[in-house]
């Protein structure tokens, strides 16, 4: 019999076959690498604290995603300039991504809850970062825009199966807390973003932010490769194939007409005809997941009012926070003449009040109540958009942008963990992914709908001019009025998430 030879890693024997000559080498380097990541996660999980870890290894793809939010917003208008593309063309290197974000986020969260939370999140994570460091070289606005979508499809992926694998993490009445850092790390990712990346934007290129972003996405893949642990609805269920193409139709159409209609005009043919299509074809979405035994989006959940207030909340107040963080960066270009670094600097408040207030809109849950801080944060959103409004050239930073700019960061810090702990405690643990993937087609929606409609509000109130202050104010007293509809939406939340 042909020797063996025992290797030892960490007290763990792992035993190579090395007489066994027709076995590839790299199967054999494969199989201990396989064994020593099987090895190093099973002492993770076995620890109290391994929630935590998971927390932190879905936070860390946040992480990594989430660097060039807010600086390439900052960016956008530098990278209109480079390539001789319209304001409108460039608002779709961020529009595009929230919108395709939003038509395929059901169906993947669907994916999830059938094939696997953990096998979707590294798919659709290490496709997503393999798209975002090809924007880097785009050689074109077209080229951009399509590895943007390519990552943000990829991406959709990515969101409803982070927040099932937190929420099996933790009980119901600690999820608040595991999705306040949640929310704070979606505001601090895109911080340290903006401090690096605006005076990387100057000194170098745009296209730094990319190529930066890389290697922060390959140790969140690596990271969770190793800690994460599969898991899967308990019942085998089907993949609801119709279902899924009406969504994506539907949705596709829907956003289309919204996104384009100040730029086509709403009365043409194209965008009512889409606007037809999309409401149709949704009409008849529904009418099949009423009927399906395994529906890709949980419609019976949208019988519990706490449900429905919080994906309506979430709509409101990311449409005016992100329309807003969009136009914002434009008017400190337009109207104040800042540079890259200066605006990235200017806008970077907003993300850093946030990244404060998520943690502690989690923790002030146990003794304030959910419904009360929901609809304390919806209300300081709506008050950032007025304050806002009353910006004039000869305004304060510090006394006219900056307050507003904070109150919406702590407003979204507060609205955020109480809506997505409300849509995961009503959900079934089978229907983990997929009730978070309707939370974030709400949220991606409102996000791609907000960043269109207040830069079509600036467009269509300047008349084809340059862009002044009283264009922006007009945006922002326009969607802060529609949008104070998310305060009565947050009052149908929990006061006390977790119990019944």
């Amino acid at each position: 019999m042909a020797p063996r030879e025992s290797t030892r890693i960490e007290e763990t024997p792992v035993v190579i076959d090395v007489g066994e000559s027709n076995v590839p080498v790299a199967r054999r380097v494969i199989q201990v690498v396989d064994e020593r990541r099987r090895d190093l996660r099973s002492r993770v999980e076995a620890r109290d604290s391994y929630r935590w870890w998971v927390l932190f290894a879905v936070l860390s793809g946040l992480f990594a995603t989430g660097l060039t939010i807010t600086v390439l917003t900052a960016a956008l208008p530098f990278i209109r300039d480079e390539f001789g593309a319209s304001t409108s063309s460039a608002s779709w290197v961020v529009a595009a991504p929230f919108l395709l974000r939003a038509v395929f986020v059901p169906a993947f969260g669907k994916v999830g809850d059938l094939w696997g939370r953990k096998r979707t999140w590294v798919a659709g994570f290490a496709l997503s970062t393999l798209f975002s460091f090809a924007a880097g070289f785009a050689p074109g606005i077209g080229f951009l825009i399509g590895a943007r979508v390519l990552s943000a499809v990829a991406g959709a992926m990515v969101a409803p199966s982070s927040m099932a694998l937190i929420a099996e993490a933790f009980d119901a009445e600690e999820r608040v807390k595991a999705l306040g850092w949640w929310s704070a790390t979606i505001a601090v990712s895109p911080l340290i973003g903006v401090v690096a990346g605006g005076f990387l934007v100057d000194a170098l290129s745009w296209r730094w932010l990319f190529y930066g972003q890389f290697p922060f996405g390959v140790a969140a893949l690596v990271l969770g490769i190793v800690v994460l642990k599969d898991s899967r609805a308990p019942v085998r269920q089907r993949f609801d194939l119709t279902g899924a193409a009406l969504s994506i139709v539907g949705l596709s159409a829907l956003m289309l007409a919204f996104n384009q209609g100040v730029e086509w005009g709403w009365t043409s043919g194209v965008i009512l005809a889409s606007a037809a299509i999309g409401v149709l074809t949704l009409a008849a979405f529904v009418v099949v997941e009423l009927r399906s035994d395994h529906p890709v989006l949980p419609v019976q959940y949208f019988r519990s009012p706490r449900f429905v207030g919080a994906v309506t909340l979430n709509f409101f107040a990311q449409f005016l926070y992100m329309g807003g963080f969009f136009i914002t960066s434009f008017m400190m270009r337009d109207v104040f003449g800042y540079a890259a670094a200066g605006v990235s600097l200017a806008v970077a408040p907003r993300a850093a009040s946030l990244g404060l207030f998520g943690p502690v809109g989690g923790n002030l849950t146990s003794r304030v109540g959910g419904r009360r801080l929901a609809v304390t944060g919806m209300t300081s959103i709506v008050a950032s958009s007025f304050v806002l409004a009353q910006v004039g050239p000869e305004s304060s930073y510090l006394l006219g942008i900056l307050p507003g700019l904070v109150l919406a960061g702590i407003g979204l810090g507060f609205v955020t963990p109480q809506s997505a702990a409300t849509v995961t405690n009503e959900s079934d643990q089978g229907d983990l992914a997929s009730a978070s993937g309707a939370l974030n087609m709400f949220v991606s929606v409102g996000q791609s709908m907000g960043i269109a409609v207040m830069a079509a509000l600036v467009t269509a109130h300047a008349g084809g001019a340059q862009a002044s202050a009283a264009d922006y104010s007009y945006a922002f007293s326009v969607a802060g009025a529609v949008c104070a509809l998310g305060i009565p939406a947050a009052l149908l939340l929990p006061q006390w998430p977790g119990r019944s």
